[in-house]
């Protein structure tokens, strides 16, 4: 079953980061995910992203807009999808991964029918 793990974190804080630990976080995210392959699991995509007022929502029925979107601080800072046997362990997985502080990740199954 595939679920996506969400990164959810203040850019604030990213931003502070000096370029050297934003490469040390970079380089900690491929050994997380080199370490789910040699696991066995089937990673499908894993991304970071830019920073939200990159960004843009579009709607059908009006012009698009520049983010950033959410009411609070933190932000979708980077996705992995994974196919895993279980939502535990797809948690699991998540509780592994690298986090920059006061990060959340968000597991949510990937809809099959979608």
């Amino acid at each position: 079953m595939d679920f996506v793990l969400l990164i959810h974190g203040d850019e604030m804080l990213w931003d502070a980061f000096s370029e050297s630990e934003r490469r040390r976080m970079a380089e900690a995210h491929r050994r997380f995910g080199r370490e789910m392959v040699e696991a066995g699991v089937n990673v499908k995509y894993g991304a970071g992203l830019t920073r939200s007022r990159e960004g843009r929502l579009v709607r059908p029925d009006g012009p698009a807009v520049q983010g950033p979107y959410a009411v609070g601080r933190e932000q979708i800072g980077g996705i992995w999808i994974i196919d895993v046997a279980s939502a535990e362990e797809a948690e699991s997985w998540a509780r592994k991964m690298p986090y920059a502080p006061g990060d959340i990740v968000e597991v949510r199954p990937c809809d099959p029918t979608a």
